[in-house]
């Protein structure tokens, strides 16, 4: 699947954000893998997804690259909606 069809496919729905956000969920990218640039500044470039949610905190087994994880990000607002919510995205 070319990365544009993967864009296209993952919906990004605001109303899931929004419901996860309000039930305290956390989601966001942690770097595990950088490059230096020349400015001798780190860059990541391998991510894997961090889901916070009270005071458990898990940290998910696939790697990201910078491109990829803002659309994983919203598949698991997606994912958590339709599991939890009792609604269809």
């Amino acid at each position: 699947m070319s990365k544009k069809k993967q864009i296209q496919d993952i919906v990004i729905n605001q109303e899931a954000a929004k419901w996860c956000f309000n039930r305290g969920y956390k989601i966001y990218p942690k770097p595990i893998e950088f490059k230096e640039t020349k400015y001798r500044q780190k860059l990541g470039v391998k991510f894997k997804l961090v889901v916070e949610f009270g005071s458990e905190k898990r940290i998910g087994s696939k790697e990201y690259t910078q491109k990829e994880w803002p659309i994983a990000i919203w598949s698991v607002y997606n994912y958590l909606y339709n599991k939890h919510s009792g609604e269809k995205a």
